[in-house]
């Protein structure tokens, strides 16, 4: 029934997976951050989830979307209109119904590959049969026992004699208690786990450029000196890649490394860093050893080293939860409490201590009267402290008797407890904050993949907190009404919830981040109760959206996909109030999106996956003066950035997102050294032939003569002999391509003739191109300096011919001569992906092996054609060709290219490159197209996932690193809602794979304010000093110079009046958005722009492109501003008002 979990009966699980493309597409994005390895273990993965409250939902929900084989919840507790408030799939029609038995069908249609099992009674057989189990609800010592059972399981497995024998097969136990406010998660892996990979990066790589044989003195114990050898390694970062260092005393191993025989097959070496040594070396052992030198070359690559995690058991966590001086987690080694504030590291005592106190005095209070203190009772409240101390006194007593346990670990003893801390505890401990669901359930469900050994596990205690977000004051108004915000009532108060519910607020995307948004919104009641929640996204759902984006399903595979998540969203609550939208937020649409509609929000939310539009977006927001809620996630990190006009910075100020370097394009076209370099290139490749080409046909046929005249005005018009040389040389490639194409579509083309030019193609990328650089650098060229030009990251290629024995080489030959039978119109319209069929695929007929072979044998090997070899360093000097036979090459082509504009033609389809569509041959081509070229250069070929990702820009995204943002900016949200200070405020990073939170206070906007500096004049060549005025002094981004009634000034009154307020003159206008070079309409200097100043001046914004449709109010005016020394003046913006 789980038809792609049957691919575990054949060999290699992860190479059988790969092959499953149904099951790639679906899990493109998780593989990217999980791995392909990880990914085998958690689809044979059997999860238990025990309680269906708002965090268990979560879990179940996240759970699911990653694929685990099978899902089992237990939760018989009848539904209460509580559950409602943060169990997305409870109604009331669901009320008094076991919360399991109502969530099991739901949570199933988020995976039809899951196997979703409502369990009826929870026993040791039940619990035996899974791999994890997730508790979400219990007592202390129902969490203790279940913990001791999940620990104590045993497997029979073969010994060595064949005997059957009871092996160690420990069940990972979590248990996720949520408190109001806070939460609490503890992880148990058992005593044998092996963490293999602690971050789940890909693995650093070097290029080597040196191996140098050294000695050091070693003083030895006895006091003698000896000469101790060494091998100092240097390196270099691959074009691409992000600079620098390897960790230190990390393993390495070497590849492709020229002389040192055998160190490439010599595994891994300890690698060390020592201080006086170059940059960019490293120090390993000695290679002397090895019977020939070091000659040139080499990849140095890190390798993950695996170390054991002896994890213990809850009842010894909870008296004895570190092994550290703090209680928190710092290094490697260390185990205790994750660090959720700084602070904690510098003494014992910190809030993840006290917590961990408080909860313990609420659990103590749940086992000795069968529930939790109730919300705003004091007597219950001040029980828990008792409580709380006296558990405290006993570790104390403890302590006294046994100062460490084995392994170091000390009973948790606090000097100081922190009764305050205690009581925010206690007082919301019945409580279930929707939002710190939502974080926690992601959490949690990313501890599940940790089972593999990929990314750090908790060790052993998350005790995380939003206190900021409590109100100042507790509200009056926190009496149950009986309905599904109770829990934020009595957090929060009722005026509250109905100001959640009157909100209008503006989410801009629907994706993965959107659709987590929408359920938030609503579950908290946002625009429930005469609000509006505008949604808008242009996009469409696809399959790969829906192991993150869970508001989809397969049926919604096509529509659009803020349609879809409003619909799914109305179905968990009926009041939400959605106006979907599919218009992108952007320049062109501010017609759309205008002054009127902007100025009616109250909030902005972001759930985008790009820059461009974030940065848009926040300046909107700027200019607005509205909140704005960011966010973003890559793989298992995030960020949260909240944004309140005058009270913090804004996204933009924020600094650049950390991208790779670009790759240099003489890396690209001559000499790549990693397979990135050569699926980049096989992706410029597929432009090169499928899309440009197309493009300029098009541009052709429209317009023969035309098209000629600017060919040779642009080539031969030119009268620069170096420039018309030059521009010659680049046209006639794309004018014989174009020719080509030309001849190809007027002579009726069939896939013979497309087969023919997929053989020609493969001769001229992969035998031609490197025959010429080869032909022009042979293996042993020498540069300028005398040394080896193929050297360092320059590989000597080889170039290769068809093997029809190979599949990459088939898989060429069929993915190119189907585009170009797309791009010659032979074949139709291509179906949308939502209608691929494994079983009837696009063009079956044409991905025939027999076939393929048969229409290959027809083709001729092609001749060797001679080209030119373009390389950017001054070893590689374009030979001078002769500009004459250039010149008569190009006159020839444009002369045939005159004859071939009357031909008919059933004109060209130029391809659109769409990475999740996998019947349309456009990742088929990128991996061949790739592989092919690593084949030349030697480098190690890549599957076709890791094509698909680096060739279409994939972001490796998770559904749980989402889950958990989304929560933290739900917190953010609130906070900003009851106009907390800027010092409630957090922004942060934090990554659920490694378990590091860095949540720090918002800072405050920029101030721009006069200043006097010193620079270096280079008119007089002396320092001088310099002042620069600010207007107001000092002024932000967010403040402004209104100019009122600009609908009946003109461009002088606008001047005139902003020189009557600032008393500053101004020299310059132009006309422009923010961050574009405006267009000059007035400039005092230029006497011909003075006849724009009588002008009104909407006629002078839109006469210069701007729309003022809409509008009641623009800041296209870009205005300069000087003092009365001439000194040019900063001036907060410039608006006007019509």
């Amino acid at each position: 029934f789980f038809s792609f979990v049957l691919i575990f009966i054949m060999g290699d699980a992860s190479a059988e997976l790969a092959k499953d493309r149904q099951f790639m597409d679906l899990y493109s994005r998780q593989i990217g951050a999980f791995g392909l390895e990880a990914m085998v273990k958690l689809i044979k993965m059997k999860v238990l989830i025990v309680g269906m409250k708002g965090v268990g939902v979560e879990v179940a929900k996240n759970t699911a979307l990653a694929g685990v084989h099978t899902l089992s919840l237990y939760d018989p507790t009848p539904a209460t209109i509580r559950d409602l408030g943060s169990n997305f799939f409870l109604t009331e029609a669901d009320l008094d119904k076991s919360r399991g038995g109502v969530c099991a069908p739901k949570v199933q249609e988020l995976n039809p590959n899951v196997k979703v099992v409502n369990v009826l009674e929870l026993t040791e057989e039940v619990v035996g049969a899974h791999d994890a189990v997730v508790f979400t609800m219990g007592s202390k010592s129902e969490l203790i026992r279940w913990n001791e059972f999940c620990r104590s399981r045993t497997k029979l497995e073969p010994d060595a004699r064949g005997f059957p024998c009871a092996k160690p097969a420990p069940i990972l136990f979590i248990s996720c208690i949520m408190a109001g406010v806070v939460g609490s998660t503890f992880v148990d892996h058992g005593s044998g786990y092996i963490l293999r990979d602690k971050d789940g990066k890909e693995p650093l790589a070097k290029l080597v450029t040196n191996m140098i044989q050294k000695t050091e003195e070693v003083k030895n114990p006895d006091g003698t000196v000896e000469q101790k050898p060494y091998t100092l390694v240097h390196y270099i970062t691959p074009d691409g890649q992000p600079p620098g260092s390897l960790p230190d005393d990390c393993l390495v191993q070497f590849s492709e490394v020229i002389g040192c025989a055998g160190i490439n097959e010599s595994g891994s070496w300890r690698s060390c860093q020592v201080d006086g040594d170059p940059v960019n070396t490293v120090r390993i052992g000695n290679t002397l050893c090895f019977p020939t030198p070091y000659v040139s070359g080499g990849m140095m690559t890190e390798v993950k080293e695996a170390r054991p995690i002896p994890f213990r058991s809850l009842a010894q966590c909870i008296t004895h939860p570190s092994n550290t001086e703090v209680g928190v987690v710092q290094q490697d080694l260390d185990q205790g409490f994750v660090m959720v504030d700084m602070m904690s590291m510098f003494s014992a005592g910190g809030v993840e201590s006290q917590i961990h106190l408080a909860l313990q005095g609420v659990q103590e209070f749940e086992m000795k009267h069968g529930h939790l203190p109730e919300p705003h009772n004091a007597a219950h409240t001040d029980e828990c402290v008792q409580l709380a101390k006296d558990f405290n006194e006993t570790l104390k007593k403890l302590q006294e008797v046994a100062p460490a346990g084995e392994g170091g670990y000390k009973p948790l003893v606090i000097e100081e407890v922190d009764e305050a801390t205690i009581k925010k505890v206690a007082n919301y401990a019945a409580v279930e904050l929707q939002p710190l669901c939502c974080f926690f359930g992601g959490v949690v469900s990313q501890e599940l993949v940790k089972v593999s050994g990929k990314f750090t596990p908790i060790q052993q205690w998350l005790n995380y907190h939003v206190f900021k977000v409590l109100p100042e004051e507790p509200p009056m108004d926190t009496k149950p009404l009986n309905c599904r915000y109770d829990d934020q009532i009595a957090v929060f108060g009722q005026a509250f919830q109905e100001k959640l519910g009157k909100l209008k607020l503006f989410m801009v995307g629907c994706g993965a981040l959107g659709c987590e948004f929408v359920k938030n919104f609503a579950m908290m009641g946002v625009c429930c109760q005469g609000g509006t929640l505008w949604i808008t996204d242009n996009d469409r759902i696809e399959v790969s959206n829906l192991n993150r984006q869970f508001l989809f399903r397969e049926d919604n595979v096509g529509q659009p996909k803020s349609e879809a998540a409003g619909k799914r969203a109305g179905t968990m609550n009926p009041k939400i109030n959605i106006d979907a939208r599919q218009d992108l937020v952007a320049s062109n649409t501010e017609h759309i999106f205008d002054d009127a509609f902007w100025m009616n929000l109250d909030l902005v939310c972001n759930a985008l996956d790009n820059m461009k539009a974030r940065l848009y977006v926040d300046g909107r927001c700027v200019f607005y003066e509205k909140p704005l809620l960011e966010s973003g996630t890559m793989g298992t990190g995030a960020n949260v950035d909240v944004v309140v006009p005058h009270m913090t910075r804004s996204y933009a100020d924020g600094g650049e997102a950390d991208e790779r370097g670009g790759i240099p394009m003489c890396t690209l076209r001559n000499f790549p050294h990693i397979i990135d370099h050569c699926i980049e290139w096989a992706r410029a490749q597929f432009e090169d032939f499928f899309v440009s080409p197309v493009q300029q046909a098009g541009n052709f046929l429209e317009n023969p003569m035309a098209f000629l005249d600017k060919e040779k005005a642009d080539t031969l018009g030119l009268d620069n002999g170096g420039e018309r040389a030059s521009a010659i040389s680049k046209a006639i490639p794309k004018l014989v391509q174009l020719k080509k194409m030309l001849e190809v579509g007027a002579s009726k083309p069939t896939m013979s003739t497309c087969v023919e030019m997929a053989v020609e193609l493969f001769y001229r990328l992969f035998r031609d191109k490197i025959m010429d650089l080869t032909g022009k650098f042979p293996e042993d060229a020498k540069t300028s300096k005398g040394e080896p030009f193929w050297s360092g990251h320059k590989k000597y290629p080889q170039s290769l011919k068809v093997d029809t024995g190979l599949e990459r080489d088939l898989d060429f030959i069929c993915s190119t001569a189907n585009l170009f039978a797309s791009m010659l119109k032979i074949h139709g319209p291509k179906p949308p992906s939502e209608k691929n069929d494994p079983n009837h695929r696009w063009m079956a007929e044409y991905r025939d092996k027999n076939w393929l072979l048969a229409e290959i044998a027809k083709v001729t090997v092609p001749d060797y054609q001679k080209g030119s070899v373009e390389v950017d360093d001054e070893d590689g000097a374009a030979e001078k060709e002769d500009e004459g036979a250039a010149e008569a090459q190009l006159n020839a082509l444009l002369t045939d290219l005159a004859k071939l504009g009357s031909t008919e033609s059933s004109g060209f389809e130029p391809a659109d490159f769409e990475k999740d569509d996998d019947d349309n041959f456009h990742i088929d081509f990128v991996t061949a197209t790739a592989n092919l070229r690593a084949s030349n250069y030697h480098i190690p070929e890549a599957p076709r996932h890791k094509c698909k990702m680096i060739a279409g820009r994939i972001i490796p995204a998770i559904a749980t690193t989402t889950a958990s943002v989304t929560g933290l900016v739900m917190v953010e949200m609130l906070k900003i809602l009851q106009g907390k200070p800027i010092d409630a405020m957090m922004n942060g990073n934090f990554d659920i794979g490694s378990n590091t939170y860095m949540m720090f206070d918002s800072e405050p906007p920029i101030k721009i304010k006069t200043r006097t500096f010193t620079e270096f004049d280079q008119v007089m060549m002396v320092e001088a000093e310099k002042t620069i005025t600010a207007f107001p002094n000092p002024h932000t981004k967010y403040d402004k110079l209104w100019v009122e009634g600009a609908k009946d000034m003109t461009l002088q009154q606008v001047i005139d009046t902003l020189q009557e307020k600032t008393s500053l003159t101004i020299y310059a206008v132009s006309v422009g958005a923010e961050g574009e070079e405006g267009k000059t309409v007035y400039n005092d200097m230029l006497r011909t722009t003075h006849v724009n100043l009588p002008r009104p001046v909407m006629e002078v914004i839109e006469s210069n492109g701007k729309s003022l449709k809409g509008r009641i109010m623009c800041d296209f005016l870009q205005i300069n501003f000087m003092d009365e020394d001439d000194e040019d003046v900063e001036v907060a913006k410039v608006v006007l008002k019509f």
